[in-house]
Parts: structure tokens; C-alpha cells; sequence
């Protein structure tokens, strides 16, 4: 049940912030201008921050330590703007995004929903250490040789939260450790003290 309300939390939201009217220009609308690199750029830039969008809200709720927590909450940040500045580059040339995610992503986010603990942070680490390095090429492939330049400036423009992202998974967030549970306290009117031998 988890599965199904975070994924279809994450599929709400992506639509939500897109609005209907980037996906209501049916089939062909602007995107049969689209040629090579930048239709692929475009479907890619959404399965990129729909995914993102999803196991971030997840590392707020099942991340065990607290860098995660902020990371997950930070992607949310950042992939929530993303996708409000994507479906605002769809709007004004006419383009039809995605209806949803691809199946491979649902299940990338079926698979972390099941996991707990230490196993879910090394899992969403890696899971965006992974997609950001792709995300990475993609964006810069696009931003040196994309032929529509909206699309040419998302890119640009996305590319430091990309670099971003990896570098906090480079230098804050490599040794995740959960945060030390509290000691026990003894009773009131008794010490720790050792007794003398």
C-alpha cells in the first residue's frame, strides 16, 4: 500500500506542478519540431526529476540518517522547480511531456519503498548518484548541441543543481551514519560513579 500512495503521490505532484496545459496538446502538438537530441532531452529531463521528485519525498519519511533526510528534502527542492520551469519551457513551444513516468522509475521507487534503514540511504545514494551522473551527460549534451533554445537554457540552468547534487554526495553525505541513540540515564538520586575496590 506504501508503493502504491508514494508513487502515486509522486505522479499527483508531477502533474500538479506541470499543469494540464502542458499536457494537453495531444499527440504531435509542438514536439514533431523536436528533432533528436532534444526530443530525447526533453523526455529524459522529465523521467530525470519525476523519479528524483519520488525517492526524495521518500528519504524524508525512510531515511535513517539525518544528512538523507536533507538530502531527500533538498532534491524535492530542487526537482519541484525543475519541473515548473520544464513545463513552463513545454507551454511556450507548444510541447506535450510525458504522461508519466516510465515503468523501469516506478519500480526504482517500489523498490526503495520496501526498504529500510541503512539499506534505504545506501540505496537512495546510490540510486542519485546514478541518475545525476546520467542526468549530468544528458544536460550537457543538450546545452552545447540542442537546436531548440529553451530547451538549450533549461539545460544550462540545471546543470549547477546536477553538479550540486553530486558534490553533496562527494562531501556530505559519503559517510552516513544514523544518529547515535540516546544514553540511559540512571535513576534520579543515583550516580554513575563505580564503587572503590
Amino acid at each position: 500500500m506504501r508503493v502504491i500512495r508514494s508513487t502515486a503521490w509522486a505522479l499527483f505532484l508531477a502533474a500538479s506542478l506541470v499543469g494540464t496545459s502542458a499536457w494537453a496538446h495531444g499527440e504531435g502538438g509542438g514536439n514533431a519540431a523536436l528533432k533528436g537530441i532534444d526530443q530525447q532531452f526533453l523526455t529524459e529531463a522529465f523521467d530525470h526529476s519525476t523519479e528524483q521528485l519520488a525517492i526524495g519525498e521518500l528519504a524524508t519519511r525512510q531515511g535513517m540518517s539525518e544528512q538523507v533526510k536533507k538530502m531527500g528534502a533538498q532534491i524535492v527542492t530542487d526537482e519541484t522547480e525543475a519541473l515548473k520551469k520544464l513545463s513552463k519551457v513545454a507551454e511556450k513551444n507548444l510541447l506535450t511531456l510525458p504522461k508519466a513516468p516510465p515503468a523501469q522509475d516506478m519500480a526504482t521507487v517500489a523498490r526503495l519503498t520496501k526498504l529500510e534503514g541503512k539499506q534505504f540511504d545506501d540505496a537512495f545514494l546510490a540510486q542519485v548518484r546514478a541518475r545525476d551522473n546520467h542526468a549530468l551527460t544528458t544536460f550537457q549534451q543538450e546545452s552545447k548541441g540542442g537546436k531548440n533554445g529553451d530547451l538549450k537554457t533549461y539545460a544550462s540552468e540545471e546543470l549547477p543543481v546536477i553538479r550540486g547534487q553530486l558534490d553533496q554526495l562527494k562531501t556530505g553525505v559519503t559517510n552516513v551514519q544514523p544518529k547515535p541513540a540516546p544514553r540511559a540515564q540512571p535513576p534520579k538520586g543515583t550516580t554513575n560513579k563505580q564503587p572503590p575496590k
